[in-house]
């Protein structure tokens, strides 16, 4: 199941072009537009993702069929970063620099059979795009490599040297036969190191977990990193392995005595990372994980960074977050095919409809509790052991529990419903709906909890049911409110 969700996350990642230590970073405005021709029957529904490690928000969705097949966006980008645009079930692989504009025609029905051929890039770094495009095609397809957890470092370092050494002779026997710049089969490069450095994530050895992963290796430091978007992932393992490899630090965080534990962490992030932006955003991955507000109460932490913008980032997510405590759900007026709901056996197809405000609708003066999960994602079934015990805590009271099913078949939806006894009401979103759904509620990833109280408005930061005292006590206070 791991493998399966890695290959998920690989198809949105980030790129970032060799960057002086020294050089400031700045946002700049990016548009990124199309059209898709001979658009399939069936999916009517792009989804672009922005894969930007230093934004909230997430995706954009356009329903192709109210705009003569037309997509437009602008988001704001500090890195230079590849981002992935997704039609039915393939992904574009997009490579831009800040204050790009880009645009790409894409033959819908070639998409699938003969990607090659089915895209025609142009605005700025068109033949990058084209030859990365390309490469991704080609190269995703090729297995993962998996490692024993429980290795000793150096075997498992010496592993890893052998599959960096297996796939520059793919890359460089690749470039034999297509044109590929130096700069992609440098990125190529980059993008594998980190695909297989974030296999480590399960590595058992917790006391020298840190050590593996900032091992020579992979040259952690150096900027060129965020070429991959597995280099931010690399960034929250590293993090979490100086969590987790003190027992008694470990428990201080579980307890959410953040300010004993971030002490502890940052001591030794000032003592073995240099000065720079990948410090920079592991000092951001460790505040915006655990208690951004910190930032506010540890005023030695502003002079630990070197890149202004991300201060920034940092000082506008917690204002965003104080406004955003309760958040009114969205009505937007535009309702979507592609919802069914489990009623016993029985699957019934709804009609055309906005979906949270049916949900409300449906369960007037309730809590609900929703679970945005999808039948491939291992954390998310492993999350969903956990929620017996909120149900139990909560039965009789005026709580529903929602289990909404994205990106997967609905043949799966079944199985795994059955398979793993899940209990609540059970959605299903086809791929046209799931893209929607994604769009409108910022949906990052899976899986992804929700929490609207019977004021009819979502809460913020809603605790996992793995999670569950936490759970609890979000749940309680809203059952708590006046209505």
């Amino acid at each position: 199941m791991k493998k399966t969700c890695y290959i998920y996350c690989l198809l949105c990642f980030v790129s970032v072009a060799c960057l002086s230590n020294n050089e400031e970073l700045q946002l700049r405005r990016t548009v990124i537009s199309g059209r898709v021709e001979n658009m399939l029957a069936h999916s009517s529904v792009i989804l672009v993702n922005f894969c930007d490690p230093l934004s909230e928000e997430k995706r954009f969705a356009q329903d192709l069929t109210i705009s003569s097949g037309e997509f437009h966006v602008a988001h704001e980008y500090v890195f230079e970063q590849n981002l992935t645009i997704r039609y039915n079930n393939s992904f574009i692989n997009l490579y831009i620099v800040p204050g790009d504009s880009v645009y790409l025609t894409i033959d819908g029905s070639k998409l699938s059979q003969n990607p090659g051929d089915a895209v025609v890039f142009s605005g700025d770094r068109a033949q990058i795009n084209e030859q990365l495009f390309r490469w991704t095609n080609y190269a995703y397809k090729l297995p993962i490599p998996e490692f024993n957890p429980s290795a000793a470092p150096d075997e498992c370092l010496q592993s890893i040297k052998q599959c960096f050494s297996a796939i520059q002779d793919t890359i460089d026997a690749y470039a034999q036969r297509h044109v590929m710049s130096d700069f992609v089969k440098r990125w190529a490069f980059t993008d594998y190191k980190f695909l297989v450095a974030n296999q480590l994530l399960d590595y058992e050895d917790k006391a020298n977990k840190w050590k593996v992963l900032t091992d020579s290796i992979f040259d952690v430091y150096q900027e060129q990193n965020f070429q991959s978007m597995y280099f931010e992932y690399h960034i929250h393992a590293c993090i979490r392995a100086l969590i987790t490899e003190n027992e008694e630090i470990t428990k201080q965080f579980e307890q959410k005595n953040y300010e004993v534990v971030f002490r502890a962490v940052i001591k030794k992030l000032l003592e073995e990372a240099p000065k720079g932006t990948v410090r920079d955003m592991m000092l951001y991955c460790l505040l915006m994980g655990g208690a951004p507000e910190l930032y506010d109460s540890m005023p030695e932490l502003q002079s630990f960074f070197s890149q202004p913008v991300i201060k920034e980032k940092i000082a506008s997510f917690m204002q965003e977050q104080i406004a955003k405590t309760r958040t009114p759900v969205p009505v937007t007026g535009k309702t979507m095919q592609g919802v069914s709901y489990l009623d016993n056996d029985s699957i019934i197809a709804l009609p055309n409809i906005e979906l949270i405000p049916y949900l409300l609708e449906r369960h007037k003066n309730k809590v609900l509790y929703i679970d945005v999960w999808a039948t491939w994602c291992g954390p998310c079934l492993e999350a969903m052991k956990d929620a017996p015990v909120l149900h139990e805590y909560f039965a009789g009271k005026e709580v529903v529990f929602v289990n909404l099913c994205l990106e997967s078949t609905s043949e799966r939806w079944v199985q795994t419903l059955n398979k793993h006894a899940i209990k609540g009401e059970n959605y299903y979103l086809d791929g046209n709906a799931s893209k929607i759904f994604m769009g409108t509620h910022n949906i990052g990833g899976f899986p992804t909890y929700m929490l609207i109280g019977r004021d009819r408005q979502f809460r913020s930061n809603v605790a996992r049911p793995t999670n569950t005292l936490s759970a609890i006590e979000q749940i309680n206070a809203c059952l708590q409110e006046a209505y």
